[in-house]
Order: structure tokens, then C-alpha cells, then sequence
């Protein structure tokens, strides 16, 4: 038998009787009535945020690692420019001219009689001296060692010291013929032989030291340039071979000294004021890092790596506009550079220029397959450009590359997350924390991802995902005591749990620790809310507002908490900041709730009918629409809306016809 519906209208019994629906607490059913609890129905909130916790927008879930470093490069030596040999120091004496003496000819004049081997010498009288003859052979053997017949300059060097086996001289020059045939063991023996036979030779220890660092003896190379420079103080060379070996020993204050010296001997010296820039910047000096660096790209203005360590130098002095200049540079001088490119990509990064990081990043990956660097700096770009997708290929280009790179891992873990796998990011932190268990990030992030896995189970399955987050955001901070976001999320949990005087404790800590964090003060109104201290918990949310002001979810949970305080007007504005900020149903529907408690009737209506022109399905908003019809006195209005409740929520039609149609 159909229903015979009659319509009972009595204002006083009407007053709060609206479904609410708070969005600010979910872990709970809030009423927000006045009239007692049998007549309200309550309704669960809407998590409308991605990365919420379970509604919560004050939850920072995971953190990203920041970029791999800058990279500084190590400048060419000398002896990587022009060659080791090149450096070698040979002696020519010129020949007194009152003693003649004929050199080797390359045949015999009387054909009976063999030509002259290399390294000898036909004399043209029987009564020349050993000297000349040694003089004479000496002369041939620098000949050949011009023109870079270093085994034949060998052979004579060693046939002249059969007639003058003291001469220092001989020695030395036989020393860096071997050194260019690579015999480096020979040639030492033979630079040592002459400091013998003339201690105070500063040419010869000059190149003992080359040999000793070209076999990477770099402690006897110092002590060999040191004494050259003991002996020729102003000799600008020596200087900057020291600050080489320097370099090579890590000793970079002690390597910028020696640079020093060399350019104030040699201030003309690209290389030395791009070394020093390089020595400075590794012990800290910056400023004097971009000075000696400047200097060196005036005096050469095509040297990539000057440029490229300008740039890096600028960087850190946080002058990125610059450092990209200097990174454009070095890129445009040598475009395949994939250190430079993956450089430029960093600067431009960190200004948030995304699609130019992108642009630079795939250049350096391109120049340079393997560069484990470079694709996990591409990840970053594609991370922070939204495109999730190919954040995740280049992560893993990244890992494939380098399988212990702990930062790739994390990141990737973070991603997996924000696309909605967490259990593939488990996996990915759980190797990065098994790959470096000091990490705070990687223990940050899977408790984070185990707090995603928590929300889709049934509540006893879902609290031991949320004791496992508990656990890995408490080693996060026991590695980093004041790391405030791990510990936000610990208070976030908390709020989760139920556990709220602890997740007060937590996030009390938090906001003494860094007052202007937002989030932080959003859960800490999140936790006394749930405590019913309301008035602590206005202070904590108006707070998360002043510091940020586009803080939607911020605003809504203010408002209910005003509406639990009886702040009704204040209540009001609240809502109406949410919805100017992000119009959502749920906001709306809870504004007409507010309107109807103080009883005014029309801005109810129009603030359900809001809630249902965002989501028409909205079975709460037609019911509380109906309800102020009632108020209203509009029959048809209230009518309309029971029908239309009837298909939307039966159980809901039934509760408003029980309560105003049955006779």
C-alpha cells in the first residue's frame, strides 16, 4: 500500500536537525547538531587531496634526496696538456769555438770502411780530446732527441759518457730520453746519477720529480720539486708542479699556496689561476675560488673547465643566474660535455626551471650513456616537472647503472609511492636502507609507504602497517633527532592511531622546533580536536592559516572547530575562505549546516544546493536541503528533495519521512 504522506512542519523541532559533513576529521563521525543524537545522521568526510593521510593534508609523506653534487673539475696538469716529456728539462751547452770537432757523419768517406753507427763519431784527428768527443756526440744526441728519435738520442747519450762518464749534463739529458721512451725506472737511475755527479742542479730534480710522478711516487716528486725550487727560487714551473703534486695528494690548501707562487711569478698563467680556483673551492675559500677562476677565463677564454668550475663556484655561492652563464659557457665551447650539461641542468634546477633542466639533463645523458648522474638528475626533473612516468625509467636507468646508488633508490621508492605502488616502494627503500642504514630520508619514506599500504586494509590489519610506520619514522629520528618532517608524520600517525595525547606530545615538539611549519600546526588541531580542546585547537589551526594562507584544508578544519566551540560566525567565514579556495561539496554542505544552526534558512538552502550543484548524487545535502524547506515552509521544495532521496539514500528518505511525512 502506497504511503499517504501529510507535511508536519514545527520550526523548534527542526532546529540542527541536518546531515553534516565535516571534512577536516575523518577518523571519526562528528555531529554537528543540536538536536539530541537520535534525531542527526552523520556522515564520513571526503579525502580529496592525493597525498592526504586518511584526509589529512598535514601529513608530508615522503621526502625526495636532492640532487647529485655539482660537479668540480679536477684541472689538467701540466704534464696532462702538454705531455710529461714535454716538460723535461734538456741541457745544451754551445761548443767553444776554438776547439773544432767533427761530428759523426751519416756515411764513410772511404767506402772501403763501415758508416757510423748512431752515437758515434768518425774524428777527424787522432789527437782530439775525450771531451770533444763527448761534446761532439752529446750535440748529435740532442739532435736526435729534437726530433724525437728518443731510442737513438739514447744510444749516443750513452756512448758519449764513454769518454766523459762524470758529466752531469749527459746524465740528465739520457735521463729524459728514457723517460720518453716510457722507461721511467731508467730514467729516475739517470736523473739520480747526475744529482750525484752536481748536487745543486735544479734542473735535474725538476725532472726526478716528473719521473717519480708519472709513476705515482708523488711524496718523492714533491721532495724533488721542492729542492728545484730551493736552488731557483723564482722558477714559476717548479711552482705549479708542486701545486700538481699537491692536488694529486689531496693537499689542497698546500697546493694553493704553491699556486700562488706560481702566479705571482707567472701572472699570465691561465692553468695556475684555474687550479688555484680549484684548490680554493675544495678548502672552502669560495670568494677567492670565483676571483682566481674569473682570471682564468679572461686570460683563456676557451677553457672549458675554467668555465665549468666558474660555474660551480657561483652555484655555491648560491649566485645561479651567473652559474648558468658560466655552465652556457663551457657547453657552448665543448657541447658534448656531459659534466657541463649535467652541470647547467643543476643550476637551472634548483631555479625551478624545469623544462630547461629536462633539456640539459637528456643532453648529458645522451653525451654520456653511462652517467649514473645524470639520469638520476633527470629523474629529479621529470620528478618536479610531474611527469612520474618518466621520472621512474630514468631512476632505474640510474640504479642499473650504479646498483648501490642509494639516492636513486630513494627517490624511486618516493615516486612509487605518489603513483600509487607502495608495495614496489617498499622494496626499492628497504635495499636503500640495507644499502646505507644511516639514512634518514629512506626510513622517513617507508613509513610513509607503509602508512599507504595501512589505509586500504581493515582496521586491524591496517594499525600493524601504521606500527611499522611508527617504527621507521623512530629510527629516522633517532638517526636525525631534529628532522621535523619524519617527526611531523610520527605525530600524523599518531592522529591515525587514535593515539592523540601522544601525537600531541610529538607535534608540540615540532612546532617549538620550527614554529612557521604549517602541516605540523594542522595535525597538532587535528589532535586536540579529537581531544574535544577545542580552544587549543583553534589557536593551532588559525596558526597553520597565518602561515600559509592558501591553506584550504587548514581553513575547513577550523571552521568545524569553530562550530564545536559555538564560534558560529567565525565558523562561517571560515568556510567561506575554504570555498574561495577550493569549492568542494562537503564545505559547502557544512556551511549550510552553520546557517541552519543560527537559523538562517535561505543561506542554508543555497549553500546545500551548492553542495549538490558540485556533486548532485550528494545524498547528506539533499537531506538537509529538504530539512530547510521544512524550515521554509516550501512543501514542494522539501517533497522534490524526499523523491529525489528515495534513489540517492532510502535509509535517509525513510529517517525524513518518519520525521516529517508519517502521520
Amino acid at each position: 500500500m502506497a504511503r499517504k504522506s501529510s507535511f508536519k512542519r514545527s520550526i523548534g523541532s527542526l532546529t540542527g536537525l541536518c546531515v553534516v559533513s565535516l571534512q577536516v576529521f575523518p577518523a571519526e563521525r562528528i555531529a554537528t547538531c543540536s538536536l539530541p543524537q537520535s534525531l542527526c545522521v552523520f556522515s564520513r568526510s571526503i579525502p580529496l587531496l592525493p597525498q592526504d593521510f586518511a584526509g589529512s593534508s598535514g601529513f608530508q609523506g615522503q621526502d625526495i634526496m636532492g640532487g647529485a653534487a655539482i660537479i668540480f673539475k679536477r684541472p689538467k696538469r701540466v704534464s696532462d696538456l702538454a705531455g710529461a716529456a714535454a716538460m723535461m728539462v734538456v741541457k745544451r751547452q754551445p761548443r767553444s769555438p776554438f776547439r773544432p770537432v767533427e761530428i759523426a757523419r751519416n756515411t764513410s768517406p772511404d767506402k772501403r770502411k763501415p758508416g757510423v753507427r748512431p752515437g758515434e763519431t768518425e774524428v777527424a784527428s787522432s789527437t782530439t780530446s775525450d771531451s770533444d768527443k763527448a761534446e761532439a756526440i752529446k750535440i748529435q744526441a740532442n739532435t736526435y732527441y729534437d726530433q724525437g728519435q728518443f731510442a737513438l738520442a739514447v744510444e749516443a747519450y750513452k756512448n758519449a759518457l764513454k769518454y766523459s762518464p762524470q758529466d752531469a749534463v749527459i746524465y740528465n739529458n739520457l735521463g729524459a730520453s728514457y723517460f720518453s721512451l716510457g722507461k721511467n725506472s731508467e730514467a729516475a737511475d739517470a736523473f739520480k746519477k747526475s744529482l750525484e755527479l752536481k748536487a745543486n742542479d735544479a734542473d735535474a730534480y725538476f725532472n726526478l720529480g716528473i719521473t717519480a710522478g708519472a709513476t705515482g711516487k708523488h711524496e718523492e716528486a714533491l721532495e724533488a720539486f721542492k729542492q728545484a725550487v730551493r736552488l731557483k727560487p723564482d722558477w714559476g714551473d717548479a711552482y705549479n708542479a708542486i701545486g700538481d703534486t699537491y692536488l694529486n695528494l689531496g693537499r689542497y690548501a698546500e697546493a694553493a699556496a704553491a699556486y700562488e707562487q706560481t702566479v705571482r711569478l707567472q701572472p699570465d698563467n691561465s692553468s695556475a689561476y684555474s687550479n688555484l680556483g680549484y684548490s680554493y673551492e675544495r678548502i672552502g675559500k669560495t670568494s677567492e675560488s670565483l676571483d682566481a677562476l674569473q682570471k682564468a677565463v679572461k686570460l683563456k677564454g676557451d677553457d672549458v673547465v675554467a668555465y665549468n668550475n666558474l660555474g660551480a663556484s657561483l652555484y655555491k655561492a648560491g649566485r645561479y643566474k651567473e652559474a648558468i652563464e658560466a655552465f652556457g659557457d663551457a657547453v657552448r665551447l665543448k657541447p658534448e660535455d656531459a659534466e657541463a650539461l649535467n652541470n647547467l641542468g643543476a643550476a637551472y634546477y634548483i631555479v625551478e626551471q624545469y623544462a630547461h633542466a629536462l633539456d640539459s639533463f637528456l643532453k648529458a645523458t645522451a653525451a654520456k650513456p653511462d652517467f649514473a648522474d645524470g639520469e638520476y638528475n633527470l629523474g629529479n626533473a621529470y620528478y618536479m616537472s610531474g611527469k612520474y612516468r618518466e621520472a621512474t625509467t630514468a631512476y632505474r636507468k640510474a640504479i642499473e647503472i650504479k646498483p648501490d646508488y642509494v639516492e636513486a633508490r630513494t627517490n624511486l621508492g618516493s615516486l612509487l609511492i605518489a603513483l600509487s605502488e607502495p608495495s614496489e616502494a617498499i622494496t626499492e627503500l628497504q635495499e636503500a636502507i640495507r644499502l646505507r642504514p644511516d639514512n634518514p630520508i629512506s626510513h622517513n619514506n617507508l613509513g610513509y609507504a607503509y602508512v599507504k599500504i595501512g589505509e586500504t586494509l581493515p582496521k586491524p590489519a591496517a594499525t600493524e602497517y601504521y606500527r611499522k610506520a611508527v617504527e621507521a619514522y623512530t629510527e629516522a629520528l633517532r638517526l636525525k633527532p631534529d628532522y621535523a618532517k619524519a617527526l611531523n608524520n610520527l605525530g600524523a600517525v599518531y592522529n591515525k592511531m587514535g593515539l592523540y595525547p601522544e601525537a600531541i606530545e610529538v607535534l608540540q615538539r615540532v612546532v617549538q622546533m620550527k614554529p612557521d611549519f604549517a602541516e605540523a600546526q594542522y595535525n597538532l588541531g587535528t589532535a586536540y580536536y579529537n581531544r574535544e580542546q577545542y580552544k587549543e585547537a583553534v589557536t593551532a589551526l588559525q596558526q597553520a592559516v597565518r602561515l600559509k594562507p592558501d591553506y584550504a584544508d587548514a581553513y575547513n578544519s577550523l571552521g568545524s572547530t569553530l562550530y564545536k566551540a559555538q564560534q558560529f560566525e567565525q565558523a562561517i567565514e571560515a568556510y567561506k575562505k575554504t570555498l574561495s579556495l577550493k569549492p568542494t561539496a562537503e564545505t559547502s554542505n557544512n556551511l549550510g549546516t552553520v546557517y541552519f544552526r543560527t537559523k538562517r534558512y535561505q543561506e542554508a538552502a543555497s549553500a546545500f544546493k551548492e553542495a549538490i550543484r558540485i556533486k548532485p548524487d550528494y545524498g547528506e545535502a539533499h537531506f538537509n536541503l529538504a530539512v530547510a524547506y521544512v524550515a521554509l515552509s516550501d512543501r514542494k521544495g522539501a517533497l522534490d528533495e524526499y523523491n529525489n532521496l528515495k534513489s540517492l539514500d532510502p535509509r535517509l528518505a525513510d529517517e525524513f519521512f518518519k520525521r516529517f511525512l508519517k502521520k
